[in-house]
């Protein structure tokens, strides 16, 4: 027997555990919040749902409907928009982080100002 018909018999005798399955869980509590997700070794202190991938990759868009045990979408729409742009006054905000608005008490050094794109 040649090294190629020892590694043919070694290989086909050699095998792979089965990969664990993936069950998509969204845990939730008893307001219906999702408190946890799992794909393997869930828990058994929530109660769940079974979803696919691409919901249980967005599940901060959903909440539970615990009577019915279903997936409700979260209405992200708060109703308020409003367009900034760069200005010399308006909401004073730090430096290149628009988005950590300065109260009036605060001090930065490095600030600039947004207001509204009417």
């Amino acid at each position: 027997m040649n090294w190629q018909e020892e590694f043919e018999l070694a290989m086909k005798q050699f095998h792979l555990p089965e990969p664990e399955s993936q069950e998509f869980r969204l845990h939730y509590d008893e307001d219906g919040r999702i408190v946890m997700c799992s794909m393997v070794n869930h828990p058994t202190s929530f109660g769940y749902i079974v979803v696919d991938r691409t919901t249980y990759d967005n599940y901060f868009k959903y909440r539970v409907n615990v009577s019915k045990k279903v997936l409700e979408i979260i209405d992200l729409n708060i109703g308020i928009s409003v367009k900034l742009k760069k200005s010399n006054r308006g909401y004073r905000v730090i430096k290149n982080h628009a988005g950590l608005i300065l109260e009036a008490e605060e001090t930065y050094k490095d600030v600039e100002y947004y207001a509204a794109n009417n």
